[in-house]
């Protein structure tokens, strides 16, 4: 594997390593943070989501130290993940209405999905071919 393409794959691992970090070590202090509110069912939804984020990073981990061939379903997965995530803070950041929590918070986590999904992005452009 190349340099460039293992510099990605730890990109994304620390990515997903810092947000499933704070979901599941500082879940009160993210939710009050990021979503202005806690309770118990945020707090379980948020370490669902970490659980979810550190099972992703622990499978690109084991990508790293292995092969990228055949693939693919977790990197789109990944890339989808962060789509969809990043395209539900873009809708907040547009309507200006962060709800319990303040625009600046979300403004940054949707820069912070921003990057990791040019980095997927560039990554399976890149590797297209040795995914399949």
């Amino acid at each position: 594997m190349s340099k460039t393409n293992s510099l990605l794959i730890v990109l994304n691992i620390i990515f997903l390593l810092y947000y499933s970090f704070q979901l599941l070590i500082l879940t009160d202090e993210f939710a009050l943070n990021n979503l202005g509110t806690f309770n118990h069912a945020i707090a379980g939804l948020s370490e669902i989501i970490g659980i979810i984020f550190l099972s992703l990073a622990i499978s690109l981990f084991l990508i790293l130290r292995n092969t990228i061939k055949r693939q693919l379903p977790i990197f789109i997965t990944i890339f989808l993940i962060q789509l969809l995530i990043f395209i539900n803070f873009l809708r907040y950041i547009f309507t200006d209405s962060p709800g319990e929590t303040t625009i600046e918070s979300i403004t940054f986590n949707s820069i912070i999905f921003l990057i990791g999904l040019i980095i997927s992005i560039i990554f399976i452009s890149n590797n297209y071919r040795n995914l399949k």
